[in-house]
């Protein structure tokens, strides 16, 4: 359950999402801080019925999250 709040916490403060063109990461020059930042995209949302996933990660500064919406599929 905690994690659950966490990432309930996580998307009340976003102030954009932004489409990535990777899987894995998503190279960002941050708005506020100005850094060159790698943001993970380490969480992962599916449905197992469609084989639909969305994996995403968040800029801690600015509170942008990337996402990239793909397929995994789960049978052999």
């Amino acid at each position: 359950m905690e994690f659950l709040t966490s990432i309930k916490n996580m998307m009340q403060n976003v102030t954009s999402f932004e489409k990535s063109k990777n899987f894995y990461y998503e190279n960002h020059i941050c708005k506020n801080s100005g850094n060159n930042k790698k943001i993970d995209l380490s969480f992962k949302i599916s449905n197992d019925k469609t084989d639909k996933i969305v994996k995403f990660g968040i800029c801690e500064d600015c509170k942008t999250i990337f996402y990239h919406s793909d397929f995994e599929s789960t049978t052999f």
